[in-house]
């Protein structure tokens, strides 16, 4: 079912609970209402009753009259029965009921007592006279106000059936002016496939949640465009890069095998050969292992890590190296809990993805080197790698975290534009944020920031 027909028919049915709680209201509050009302009219008959047959002879002629006309309005179906003190009969109107000597007590104590009779009303009044104290009962069917009860009722269904349905279209009528921005998304939806990601869901004024659906989507364009993207230039570097060796070797086949060659061609053809394969198995290694660093971190694979005994034990690694490489180590800042200088995380997967931003740093500076600073702050740590090396292009700042991209001034140097890939997708399972900042011929400087917030 749409959301239209489903947000009607809902409407619908809070409409028609509330309308049926106040429609049963009026009906029952009617029905009180009619009931007190012909209550109060037998007790004014009950009055007249005992006016005309009690008191006539203390009455002056004109007044008696009057009640006497008043009297003969009767009510269908009126039965009046007058008692002495004697519980004895002094006047029967049509119909003799046998009341029992306890109603007459309780009237007597009531004064007026409200009764029914079958599928009659009846009143009591106890009615004091110089003659004596008398009981007065009147009997009567309410034939007017069961026809009234009977009409509002007609009236009360009609105008239920015809207000829900009322109800109900403009609710179709509102839900589709409401829905109308929603449907308007699901148009500009339809249209975008992968070959036009660049276009976007349009944004109304409104700033509701409406507008807050199509920014969110919005977003996921963006991302989606922005994975495409790396996607292709992946393809792109990774087809590069292989066909390369592939083409190494296939030449070098051919051309040997153009000819009878002398044991030292072929012998160096199958170097050349190794050596191609060799950078093929090196490529596809690297992409093996970039698929192994999507890993969930777990309590049971992290552990507490000081970032500056980490930086301590890479400074130690480079230095043993041949020839050996200068990390300078700088802490700035430093808490005085030492457990502020401590982060949660897989050891061997940060030290991994430090050590291939050091590596980078020393090969692209000519072995140069390379100044680390930790820095500690209220939102988290921050830890800085800058070298002295041939920089980055601004164009190519955002691309070279890209798998197996290299910038252009970086194709003299050995390498695949693996390291950075795994080193970012190792950041980013850590929740930690990397920018980074070059000037061509200067330097490149790596912020890598740890938050102190940081939950596995």
């Amino acid at each position: 079912m749409k959301i239209r027909h489903r947000l009607s028919l809902q409407f619908t049915v809070i409409s028609g609970i509330i309308l049926t709680i106040v429609f049963v209201l009026i009906y029952f509050l009617s029905v009180q209402y009619v009931r007190n009302s012909f209550y109060k009219l037998l007790q004014v008959r009950a009055l007249i009753t005992a006016q005309v047959y009690l008191e006539e002879d203390e009455l002056t002629k004109k007044k008696f009259r009057e009640i006497e006309k008043s009297y003969r309005q009767s009510i269908p179906d009126e039965s009046s029965n007058i008692y002495d003190a004697g519980n004895n009969p002094v006047f029967i109107e049509k119909i003799k009921h046998d009341w029992p000597p306890s109603m007459l007590d309780i009237v007597r104590n009531k004064k007026i007592h409200r009764f029914t009779y079958g599928d009659e009303y009846g009143l009591g009044m106890f009615y004091p006279d110089n003659q004596g104290d008398f009981v007065v009962i009147i009997t009567a069917r309410n034939i007017a106000g069961a026809q009234q009860l009977q009409y509002l009722l007609w009236i009360l269904v009609i105008m239920f059936c015809v207000a829900l349905l009322i109800i109900f279209l403009m609710g179709q009528w509102y839900a589709s002016r409401a829905l109308q921005p929603v449907k308007s998304i699901n148009r500009q939806v339809k249209m975008i496939r992968s070959s036009n990601l660049h276009m976007r869901v349009q944004q109304g004024s409104n700033k509701d949640e409406v507008d807050e659906l199509a920014s969110n989507f919005n977003e996921l364009l963006q991302h989606m465009e922005q994975a495409f993207e790396m996607q292709r230039s992946f393809v792109s570097n990774a087809s590069h890069e292989l066909r390369t060796p592939l083409t190494t070797i296939i030449g070098e086949i051919e051309v040997t095998l153009h000819k009878e060659r002398t044991k030292a061609d072929y012998i160096q053809t199958l170097r050349t050969v190794l050596d191609e394969s060799e950078k093929l198995k090196i490529i596809t290694d690297g992409l093996l292992q970039l698929t192994r660093v999507d890993v969930i971190l777990t309590e049971a694979n992290t552990e507490t890590i000081r970032l500056d005994e980490l930086l301590w034990e890479i400074q130690e690694h480079w230095r043993h190296k041949t020839p050996p490489l200068t990390i300078d180590v700088q802490l700035l800042e430093l808490p005085e809990d030492a457990g502020e200088l401590t982060i949660r995380g897989n050891r061997s997967l940060l030290l991994l993805a430090l050590q291939n931003i050091i590596r980078n740093a020393f090969k692209f500076s000519y072995n140069h080197p390379v100044s680390t600073t930790l820095t500690a702050g209220k939102e988290g740590l921050v830890l800085s790698v800058s070298d002295q090396g041939i920089g980055i292009a601004p164009a190519e700042l955002e691309k070279i975290f890209l798998p197996l991209y290299r910038a252009d001034n970086a194709h003299a140097f050995s390498g695949y534009g693996i390291g950075l890939s795994m080193a970012q997708k190792i950041f980013e399972i850590h929740r930690v944020h990397v920018t980074v900042s070059s000037t061509l011929g200067q330097g490149t400087t790596f912020n890598i920031f740890f938050p102190r917030s940081q939950k596995i």
